[in-house]
């Protein structure tokens, strides 16, 4: 189904008042056929095109066809696409995720383009536990220093600290590669070297630094897939 359709299928949608869940139970499908229609990933079949033009009132030509030229549709998505790009501010970093703020309305987007929704709880409960991971550091930091004067070695905890807090980050979010792995890797090394002189050979900790990467990213997008699967 081409683009212009997909477009006039959401258009009547909205001009009768419906929501896509709303107009899934009208049809007795799923949300995400919906979606996929006007997003134009598939097409509806021929009994659903019959009841959406009963539903709206509107013939099977009005549904599929309008008056506007190939040239006019292309005009009118092309001044549409090209006002929405100067109302909005788009920011990228270099994992290629991209924030565009449009209307006071901000959307987050990753390297592929798909949209990320924001979990408010979600970050509201990492953030209490950094707090809290913060606060138990300092405890320990103070603890070991104070009452076993290990104050040469103790400071050591505070490069640990970010790879605890984001184990919880790769439990709530299901991503490995969200685990700050070198902090570990980095924590391990000093305390063997200032504690036990283990300088040599435990530096080829380090190498396993991007092994863990390389296997972590392709786990992540597996996950991420069968996920989107699921939800479709």
């Amino acid at each position: 189904m081409n683009i212009e359709i997909a477009n006039r299928l959401q258009k009547l949608r909205k001009e009768n008042g419906y929501s896509q869940e709303e107009l899934a139970d009208k049809l007795g499908i799923s949300r995400q056929a919906v979606s996929k229609w006007e997003r134009a990933e598939s097409s509806p079949d021929t009994d659903n095109l019959i009841v959406l033009a009963r539903l709206y009132n509107v013939s099977l030509d009005d549904l599929l066809y309008d008056n506007e030229t190939d040239q006019e549709i292309r005009d009118r998505v092309i001044d549409k696409a090209s006002e929405e790009e100067k109302e909005s501010i788009s920011l990228t970093d270099d994992e290629g995720q991209t924030l565009k703020i449009k209307n006071n309305h901000i959307q987050c987007f990753d390297k592929d383009g798909k949209e990320v929704k924001f979990n408010k709880k979600q970050a509201v409960l990492l953030s209490a536990i950094d707090g809290a991971v913060a606060i138990l550091t300092l405890i320990g930091f103070l603890v070991w220093g104070l009452m076993f004067d290990g104050w040469h070695i103790c400071w050591t905890l505070w490069v640990l600290m970010p790879a605890v807090m984001s184990v919880f980050e790769v439990i709530i979010k299901k991503q490995l590669s969200k685990f700050v792995y070198p902090c570990l890797v980095t924590f391990i090394y000093l305390f063997l070297g200032m504690e036990y002189g283990l300088w040599h050979p435990y530096w080829f900790l380090f190498i396993t630094i991007p092994v863990y990467y390389i296997i972590a990213d392709p786990i992540d997008k597996y996950v991420l897939k069968t996920k989107d699967e699921d939800e479709e």
